[in-house]
């Protein structure tokens, strides 16, 4: 006897008084299959507006591999908030999974976890998504519609702890944990914004990070580790409507950083000047061309042979002997050097 099991709902899970009994399907010589079991009253058959087969509340496990494999969704819970009857201020939830683990637990514990183990052969049309959260932002016909995330990951710290020994992270991406080292295809990706799909597609920012006032990030974007990076940040593929790089006035770049952020030579605008220095600027240029320097110091000499040598007015050389200025186009003079 074959024993194949369909859909097994957990009274546990389900809540309901009696439960609905597992159900074994017996297939032998002269036996017709057993009927399979009502649908539980309290699930609703239809997901609204598609017709598939779908739950509406409750909870069940499913189990859901060939032969006889459906290509409808697993799992689907669909959700619709009547006008009017939602209470101001509370989240609706479409799936929740709460989770606790003790101070003692000795192994990794995931809400929510999504693994596909994808064999497809690669294609332009392949999307094969471990686990894919999409927002569809529509117009409501009586205002602006408001803010949508199609994933959001919070970390929220209250142990209190003033120095915290472990990390709070909101998300993480790992690509190529298990990925032989020797792979150099640059398709892995830690993390890709993508603005498409649809020829003209704007996106306002493709990474914006803000801070409410009174909170503060320590690094907007950080490299971390002693292994070696290609390039840190590469626009050179990127057509820019502005500029690739935008500072406010007063902001500088730090040259000489460590990875504990100290650093000592900076390089910016103070709303008057280019500055490059350490505690005291050693070098400035001014709008008008004008330029300051603590010291300056010509290592290559270049003196003219003759008086009229080419040359642009202002250059300027030296020998041994004199010290020549160009006055005039291809006209030079000079000085003599004496001891004092």
């Amino acid at each position: 006897m074959r024993i194949r099991i369909g859909l097994m709902v957990l009274p546990s899970l389900l809540g309901l008084a009696g439960g609905v009994p597992l159900v074994a399907e017996a297939e032998a010589p002269n036996q017709p299959p057993v009927a399979a079991p009502a649908w539980p009253p309290t699930f609703s058959r239809n997901v609204q507006g598609s017709g598939l087969p779908g739950i509406d509340g409750g909870h069940a496990f499913l189990w859901n591999r060939p032969p006889g494999f459906d290509p409808v969704s697993t799992l689907r819970v669909d959700r619709h908030i009547p006008e009017g009857s939602g209470e101001p201020g509370h989240t609706y939830k479409a799936l929740w999974a709460l989770g606790t683990s003790g101070p003692n637990n000795a192994g990794y514990e995931w809400t929510i976890t999504g693994e596909l183990h994808n064999r497809t052969l690669a294609s332009t049309g392949a999307q094969n998504v471990a686990v894919n959260g999409t927002v569809f932002k529509e117009p409501n016909g009586i205002g602006p519609v408001g803010p949508s995330w199609a994933g959001n990951f919070n970390c929220v710290d209250t142990t209190g702890e003033a120095d915290p020994v472990a990390s709070c992270i909101g998300a993480e991406i790992d690509v190529s944990a298990q990925s032989p080292t020797t792979d150099r295809n640059r398709q892995r990706v830690g993390l890709q914004i993508s603005t498409g799909g649809v020829p003209g597609a704007h996106t306002g920012y493709g990474i914006l990070m803000g801070n409410l006032p009174g909170s503060v990030t320590d690094r907007g974007v950080s490299f971390q580790g002693e292994g070696a990076y290609g390039i840190g940040i590469d626009a050179a593929a990127a057509r820019f409507t502005g500029v690739p790089l935008l500072l406010a006035s007063g902001q500088m770049i730090g040259l000489d950083g460590t990875k504990d952020g100290a650093f000592s030579r900076k390089l910016g605008f103070d709303g008057r000047t280019l500055v490059y220095g350490g505690t005291d600027p050693v070098f400035r240029v001014g709008d008008t061309g004008q330029v300051e320097a603590a010291s300056f110091r010509e290592v290559q000499p270049r003196p003219p042979v003759s008086s009229h040598d080419a040359c642009l007015p202002g250059d300027h050389a030296w020998d041994t002997a004199y010290e020549y200025r160009c006055i005039a186009p291809n006209h030079w003079k000079r000085a003599m050097l004496s001891d004092w």
